[in-house]
């Protein structure tokens, strides 16, 4: 069973009892989880005092912790309610500035140094070999680890995955975290896979942003260029150029190969409903057989949004083809 709490002024409550609907959410193209509740309330004096304000952390678990953040926003109306914004720690990271200047050192002790200095607890960092050096002035710090992550995908062809889990940072690879997510319909019915409760799919297929022919420019005379010649025959030239001014030919080819894999296919942008599942996160991967539509096999989940109400557990997902 769901649980939430409040830490305010180091005293810890439990405020389910209090709370009405819950959510919370994850997107692969923002840093950081998000979670929403409300609160009833009213003026008599035999209502318990609400210990949520902003800035006090809150906490919902399930068997294990799900997310860990602070308040960063409450709303109250005149219909009795008070709404609250949360966030996890990664906050912090999409809010600050500061200058780093990396001389060759790997993006694994780069990863490492800037979560020191910000006094985020590690959990784990993969090993990134990918060498860094490169100065970056007066720039938000997710802004740096998100430069520093696509970098090492550039080169290696690696995709990797950041988390906050139970207040500490996890980086790892995107195939490590591959989901078999389950549910029950009873405390004692058998576990059925959560893609047997598939409602409302929709499948998109474009070639909107495919990218069949990739040229490297690494200086005025130079030039690498990777194509697919069977996507060209079939769908017509649709090239992309990326600058990269004197970079190692190894390192520019990798760019190459690695930018045509990303996009050198048939895009998928698709949304589906399902019953809920707390390990479901965007940036892992989940297999999903859907035959009204066609979808077969592991997704990147894109984002997801959980909704928590009378103690039903949903999730919205959107997917991509990994």
């Amino acid at each position: 069973m769901h649980q939430l709490y409040c830490i305010t002024d180091n005293v810890q409550t439990n405020i389910t009892p209090l709370v009405g609907n819950i959510s919370w959410s994850s997107d692969v193209s923002q840093l950081g989880d998000r979670l929403n509740f409300s609160i009833a309330f009213n003026d008599s004096r035999f209502f318990p005092e609400i210990p949520v304000e902003v800035g006090s952390s809150i906490v919902l678990k399930n068997k294990d912790e799900i997310f860990r953040g602070i308040v960063v926003t409450s709303s109250q109306n005149g219909r009795g309610s008070i709404s609250y914004t949360c966030l996890d720690y990664a906050f912090y990271l999409n809010k600050s500035k500061e200058i780093y200047q990396f001389n060759k050192i790997s993006a694994k002790s780069a990863l490492e140094t800037i979560f020191g200095d910000f006094g985020i607890s590690i959990g784990r960092v993969a090993s990134i070999d990918t060498v860094i050096n490169k100065i970056y002035n007066n720039k938000v710090i997710a802004q740096i680890i998100k430069d520093i992550l696509t970098t090492a995908e550039n080169e290696s062809g690696i995709k990797y995955t950041m988390e906050m889990r139970q207040n500490k940072i996890y980086i790892e690879k995107q195939e490590d975290l591959v989901i078999k997510a389950t549910f029950k319909l009873s405390k004692d019915a058998q576990e059925m896979d959560v893609s047997k409760s598939i409602s409302n799919p929709v499948r998109n297929i474009t070639i909107e942003n495919m990218k069949n022919s990739v040229k490297i420019l690494i200086d005025e005379n130079k030039q690498i260029e990777k194509k697919d010649s069977k996507l060209i025959g079939k769908y017509g030239l649709l090239q992309e150029v990326i600058v990269a001014k004197n970079e190692e030919d190894s390192k520019a080819k990798n760019i190459a190969e690695k930018v045509l894999k990303d996009l050198g296919k048939v895009m998928e942008d698709n949304t589906l409903s399902m019953i809920g599942n707390d390990a479901v996160r965007a940036g892992r991967l989940m297999e999903i057989q859907e035959p009204v539509t066609g979808m077969s096999g592991k997704y990147l989940i894109k984002n997801v949004k959980h909704t928590l109400k009378n103690g039903i557990h949903l999730m919205q997902l959107g997917l991509g083809v990994k």
